[in-house]
């Protein structure tokens, strides 16, 4: 009674921590000792938890997606402001008139700030709204005499919003575990054959015996159901077959 040989590269590395799951899972239900694999058992844990904690890190990376996204509003937000405010040059109260001036002369001052590095422009942000309230509470802003302190709030959450992301992201990076998840994989993938090696040679000289027999039963089962899912991703249905030292990332 044999094992079933699945192309472990060809799974995802979602996939791929699910199927081990499983299978850790399973030998908890049959008992490691009664499956005679105890003393593989241990190093097993160990590197699953090992790629728990590698694929956790590449999830986190999703942050940098997150990162260019709440770039781009804060950029918008920036622009809209700017163009609000030189709408209002052409206002007919001379007050407000002047009041744009004044604000058009600071955003000239710092510039387009939504070309500049990401680092650049979140110091520039914060630099430009204390600017704009330079004077407070002595007299009248010219943001207030606009009417634009909404713009002026939307800015500074976007640009906030946009920092607290950094921060998160420069303490996944600083944190980050010096594990791959390709080793990982790897060093997993290599326990477990010699797990696979054991339990069927421990069936050759005893037979097809309990609990060996329902253990590789479900187990196979497990094989068969990835194997299906990575045919109908295909379209064409593959064999099973061993696996070999190439990983996919």
């Amino acid at each position: 009674m044999k094992i079933l040989r699945l192309d472990f590269r060809r799974l995802r590395n979602e996939e791929w921590f699910q199927l081990f799951t499983e299978f850790r899972d399973l030998v908890l239900k049959y008992n490691a000792d009664e499956l005679n694999i105890a003393e593989l058992w241990a190093t097993f844990l160990l590197l699953y938890a090992d790629a728990d904690t590698a694929l956790e890190i590449i999830r986190k990376s999703a942050d940098t997606a997150l990162m260019i996204e709440a770039d781009h509003v804060r950029d918008h937000t920036f622009r809209g402001f700017v163009d609000a405010v030189k709408s209002a040059r052409n206002h007919f109260d001379p007050a407000k008139r002047a009041a744009a001036e004044k604000l058009i002369i600071i955003f000239d001052h710092f510039g387009n700030l939504a070309h500049k590095a990401f680092n650049e422009e979140t110091a520039g942000i914060h630099n430009l709204l204390e600017e704009f309230d330079r004077g407070a509470p002595e007299t009248e802003l010219p943001v207030d005499v606009l009417g634009l302190r909404d713009w002026a709030n939307k800015l500074a959450a976007d640009n906030d919003a946009y920092e607290a992301l950094v921060k998160d992201r420069n303490t996944e990076v600083a944190s980050r575990s010096k594990l791959r998840m390709k080793e990982v994989r790897s060093d997993l993938q290599e326990v477990y054959y010699k797990m696979v090696a054991r339990i069927e040679a421990t069936m050759t000289l005893n037979g097809e015996v309990q609990p060996f027999t329902d253990f590789v039963n479900e187990w196979n089962a497990f094989l068969k159901h990835y194997s299906d899912v990575l045919a109908q991703r295909t379209g064409r249905r593959h064999p099973v077959t061993p696996d070999t030292d190439e990983i996919e990332n």
